[in-house]
């Protein structure tokens, strides 16, 4: 069974960057297009990561981690955000939410591929 990856992301050029390199690995990702919808997704079958765009405004992230996290379905579920390097406060909101592992976007795109696979060190 291929690794599942749900990634609540809107911005266009990371959602293509994590398409390819999912498919490049055979890695399968969904992009619920809606936080009512993802949670849904993660509630029936929690997948192998949760990949958030913490600067997003469509799928409240920082909010969704609480969700996540306190969900006794979905609180196991390893978690990744990524973020401008210059939102101090939104890493420091999304740390207590319970995030597993904060990138700035630059790393995110660098470690993309060990990210998707599971080789991240982690």
């Amino acid at each position: 069974m291929p690794r599942r990856i749900v990634a609540a992301v809107e911005d266009l050029l990371f959602r293509s960057k994590i398409s390819a390199t999912a498919d490049k690995l055979g890695v399968e990702v969904s992009f619920p297009r809606s936080g009512g919808k993802l949670l849904e997704s993660l509630r029936e079958s929690p997948p192998d990561l949760l990949v958030l765009d913490l600067a997003s405004s469509r799928y409240e992230p920082v909010e969704l981690l609480r969700e996540v996290k306190s969900g006794e379905a979905t609180r196991k579920i390893r978690t990744i955000g990524f973020v401008p390097h210059v939102e101090t406060e939104l890493i420091k909101a999304a740390r207590e939410a319970g995030c597993d592992r904060i990138f700035s976007r630059g790393a995110f795109t660098e470690e993309l591929p060990a990210i998707l696979s599971g080789e991240d060190g982690r």
